[in-house]
């Protein structure tokens, strides 16, 4: 079976709902200018694995990840069977994003259970899930790479014993070289080579005419991840659990202007500055930066002006 595919240099990120043709379009032209990869995150909008699959048709190499689908969301089966037919339709360009969504006590060790049923389901193995024995009659000719999403550290040792790739969000460089650390623990575990794991982090940006306003869109995302305990605690193993508290008193309090500046500057690509924050997240240790646009106003020239100005060089 021919080698893992896997993304190598900047890709960049589609999540808001635009009209159809406008993310053909952004997505074609951001081929075009040498973006190695798209991520669709799934949250309330596209169905991440068929936007992936509508897209293979109108893109000729570049990757395209599911960045993530909840493991919950679908059966196995359904989840094995919907990356098969992408990997199929594309020629091999999907890298398969999962994360645990809002799971509790116990979801890691879940995780690890669908990875494992995934990739056996993907190579042609019978699996036996919810009672019932499976097996795809569809099996990808070219291996798919199976990414997860990791908060903690616990999960990021996780990536590194059973991934083939982690997805970090919301991230300092200094926080991506703490990742890169604790998969090299996790894939020692498993007698894997650390490097065989790829990262890649949600870069939130903005580069416009209009600063203050694409500021004022990061401060209430900012703002309302600070809310969620898990980015809480990330952002205080960060070093920002000051700035995460008034982020999260912000968002409840309807008032994003009230965001630090330095909780969004340490971690968002902004402005004149925003390649020096790609490339420092490239330097600590992601093989591939996510440029993530914030939309302000109009959304579709704006995230367009970002992808534009931040296409690799």
């Amino acid at each position: 079976m021919p080698e893992l595919r896997q993304p190598h240099g900047t890709a960049f990120a589609v999540r808001d709902p635009l009209p159809w043709n406008d993310v053909e379009d952004i997505v074609k032209a951001a081929e075009n200018v040498g973006y190695a990869a798209v991520f669709l995150p799934e949250i309330a909008g596209r169905d991440a694995l068929a936007t992936a699959g509508m897209l293979a048709g109108a893109t000729r190499e570049l990757l395209l990840g599911s960045g993530v689908v909840p493991m919950r969301s679908r059966s196995l089966p359904l989840t094995a069977m919907s990356a098969a037919t992408v990997q199929e339709r594309s020629g091999g360009r999907l890298v398969l994003g999962i994360g645990t969504g809002g799971a509790g006590r116990g979801a890691l060790a879940e995780l690890r259970a669908t990875v494992g049923g995934l990739r056996a389901l993907l190579d042609g193995e019978e699996v036996r899930s919810d009672g019932r024995r499976s097996r795809l009659s569809l099996v990808p000719e070219r291996r798919v790479p199976i990414w997860i999403s990791a908060l903690g550290p616990r999960a990021m040792r996780l990536a590194g014993e059973v991934a083939d790739g982690v997805i970090l969000n919301w991230c300092p460089p200094e926080r991506v070289t703490f990742a890169r650390e604790r998969i090299g623990e996790g894939a020692e575990v498993a007698g894997r080579d650390p490097e065989s794991v790829s990262v890649a982090v949600y870069v939130r940006a903005w580069v416009g005419a209009d600063e203050p306003a694409g500021l004022r869109a990061l401060n209430a995302a900012a703002a309302e991840y600070a809310s969620f305990p898990a980015y809480a605690r990330q952002f205080e193993q960060s070093g920002l659990a000051e700035e995460a508290a008034a982020a999260a008193s912000a968002h409840r309090s309807g008032r994003p202007e009230d965001v630090p500046e330095r909780l969004v500057r340490s971690m968002a690509a902004v402005g004149e500055t925003a390649r020096e924050t790609i490339e420092a997240v490239r330097a600590a240790g992601a093989q591939v930066p996510v440029v993530y646009p914030a939309a302000v106003g109009d959304p579709a020239p704006t995230l367009e002006a970002t992808r534009t100005a931040l296409a690799p060089a």
